[in-house]
């Protein structure tokens, strides 16, 4: 535990955007594996994981609360996260509509991962523990296997 401040107002707003981020990653990634089902364990496999982050995130947050884990959003802003999700949701519409071929749905995945990284939205949280530290590290290690293996998929153009 620390004497740190519990989290403000606009901390608990990023990283709830941050868990309905990873619950919409993994309904886009379901809507994909319905969609190309000669690809649909590898969809799904994703989307799992993005259930998986979301559970995690939770309790990094229940520990955020508890200040067994500080948050410290860095550059990271309510409106930022805010309009990443805007585009995820406007483009999981149109994953809903048909309207991405397997090809552009793995580009879209890779980037989508990449910014993930970009934004280090999971080494946002300072673990006070090693499990909480553990957690932080396993998070950030399944973003950059979601885009290696969303990559490499597409670099093999499709094929089984």
């Amino acid at each position: 535990m620390t004497d740190e401040k519990a989290l403000k107002p606009y901390q608990e707003k990023i990283i709830n955007l941050m868990l309905r981020q990873e619950t919409m990653l993994a309904e886009l990634y379901r809507v994909f594996a319905a969609q190309f089902p000669q690809h649909a364990e590898f969809w799904n496999n994703l989307a799992r994981d993005e259930e998986k982050h979301a559970g995690w995130l939770q309790q990094l947050y229940d520990a955020s609360r508890n200040k067994v884990v500080l948050f410290s959003e860095g550059k990271l802003k309510t409106y930022t996260m805010e309009t990443m999700l805007k585009g995820l949701e406007e483009n999981l519409e149109r994953a809903k509509a048909g309207e991405f071929d397997e090809r552009q749905a793995l580009s879209y995945t890779v980037d989508l991962e990449r910014a993930l990284i970009e934004k280090e939205l999971f080494t946002r949280f300072t673990g006070l523990t090693e499990k909480a530290r553990g957690v932080m590290k396993f998070l950030a290690q399944e973003t950059n296997k979601h885009q290696d293996l969303a990559h490499q998929l597409y670099l093999q153009g499709q094929k089984p």
